[in-house]
């Protein structure tokens, strides 16, 4: 290889790694913003993610103020927005945001629906590639 071509391979990984950064809370902060709306409920209280679809994400304990939520998910802080009986919630550690989700509302008062790592879950192009399921049900208030 010569020297042109090998400076032709620098520059192009250096292009796609300055393309991949890490998606931080202020990426998310507008998209839960955009989807906040009338909440049906206050989620406020313990949640669990286990005995249901998808993976156990651990114990949640959020607090509700307005449409708006917060708290904690396992290892995770949790920052989210209610519309009607949907969640959109952003799962980070620090700045990183690692994971979000949109949660609807089942008849027994639970919560499922799906969870994207390292992207906004309904952003264009994110339609159904790489997610995962999330389910929660009502520990205590």
């Amino acid at each position: 290889m010569n020297f042109k071509s090998l400076c032709l391979v620098f520059l192009a990984a250096l292009t796609l790694g300055a393309c991949s950064r890490d998606l931080t809370r202020a990426d998310a902060t507008p998209w839960l913003q955009s989807k906040a709306g009338t909440p049906a409920e206050n989620i406020s209280g313990k949640w669990s993610t286990g005995n249901g679809v998808g993976a156990n994400w651990g114990e949640g304990n959020f607090v509700q103020d307005g449409s708006g939520f917060y708290g904690t998910l396992g290892a995770y802080y949790v920052e989210g927005t209610i519309n009607g009986e949907h969640l959109y919630m952003a799962l980070s550690s620090g700045k990183k945001v690692y994971y979000t989700a949109r949660l609807n509302r089942l008849p027994d008062g639970s919560y499922a629906g799906k969870v994207a790592q390292d992207a906004i879950i309904d952003s264009a192009g994110r339609a159904d590639d790489g997610f995962s399921l999330m389910s929660m049900r009502r520990i205590s208030r």
